[in-house]
């Protein structure tokens, strides 16, 4: 299209200034248009406008599973909760497990829900990860089921160190806890 509308342009004899001020005008309008679309797309907040398909968010928001389920219960979390989580992260900023500094979580050793005076004990707090392939939080805090609780949690940090989430399935170990899981 650049091609037409300069052979368009030169074919009507415009003087040289001119159509070097177009050439300009059109080359940053292409370029703000890249720029738009790339933060966009970085926002997760656009579809491709070549492709027309939607452009994958790669930070999925979180959900507090732990806050859903004491709702259940008639809990609500503190409003300091998010403070005692940033100090907790600062002394503990990685997967007790894993060693993973991204997508961690607070856990709670004993369940909020069921002692919600514990809530912002920071001994009652353990850094567990949400990564992908690892699952640790889920896994071993939880049991694979985000309304159970492990009670052995430490204890668990240890045998399992270092393990993937396919490792942990497949361990006899999990798998009894698993069957006999509050």
């Amino acid at each position: 299209m650049l091609l037409f509308l300069l052979g368009a342009v030169v074919s009507v004899a415009v003087p040289v200034p001119v159509l070097m001020g177009l050439i300009a005008i059109i080359v940053v309008l292409a370029l703000w248009r890249y720029l738009s679309w790339r933060h966009k797309r970085r926002a997760g907040k656009m579809v491709h406008p070549a492709r027309g398909f939607r452009v994958k968010r790669e930070i999925a928001k979180r959900i507090d599973h732990g806050a859903h389920i004491a709702k259940k219960h008639g809990h609500a979390r503190s409003p300091e909760w998010s403070r005692v989580a940033k100090e907790h992260l600062q002394r503990q900023p990685a997967c007790m497990v894993c060693g993973h500094t991204k997508d961690i979580q607070v856990h709670h050793v004993k369940p909020f829900h069921l002692h919600p005076q514990l809530e912002l004990d920071p001994t009652n707090l353990i850094t567990l990860c949400e990564a992908k392939g690892k699952e640790h939080h889920l896994l071993l805090g939880h049991l694979d089921a985000w309304e159970s609780f492990n009670e052995h949690i430490h204890a668990d940090v240890k045998h399992f160190y270092r393990m993937s989430a396919k490792q942990i399935r497949a361990d006899e170990r999990w798998l009894k806890k698993v069957q006999g899981r509050p």
